[in-house]
């Protein structure tokens, strides 16, 4: 409220306060996505071929059920034990990433395109998968 002094007398008058708009607080969500990662050792030669057909093989995994995220790089550190490029694929569940392991594109990527480039190279692959607890505000 506001105090004035009008005639020689205290007069209050109460305005009433602007509301403040609420914002909306957005609500926490818990999330666990399957994420399949693979490790790849492939022969040095092939670094040309397989960097250029990874747009390629993205979007081709991307099509495919229950698959929310693919992302493939080179590794550029010194850190890697040797494994030249990672696979990352994330899974809407358990059922998904399964799905994921015997679907015929997935299938002929694996042995068609990977493979071919990994042989005589000891221990060519090292993959894991797992649920990631994620936690969103959004």
């Amino acid at each position: 409220y506001q105090r004035r002094v009008h005639g020689g007398k205290d007069d209050v008058a109460l305005k009433a306060k602007p509301k403040k708009k609420k914002k909306k607080k957005k609500k926490d969500f818990f999330w666990m996505p399957i994420v399949h990662l693979v490790l790849f050792k492939f022969r040095h030669e092939c670094f040309e071929r397989i960097n250029s057909q990874t747009g390629a093989v993205v979007a081709r995994i991307r099509r495919l059920p229950g698959v929310l995220t693919v992302s493939m790089g080179e590794n550029y550190t010194t850190r890697s034990l040797g494994y030249t490029h990672a696979l990352t694929v994330t899974f809407v569940s358990k059922e998904a990433e399964a799905a994921y392991q015997v679907h015929a594109e997935h299938v002929d990527i694996r042995d068609n395109i990977f493979r071919p480039l990994q042989q005589d190279v000891p221990d060519r692959v090292l993959a894991m998968d797992y649920e990631a607890e994620i936690l969103s505000n959004e």
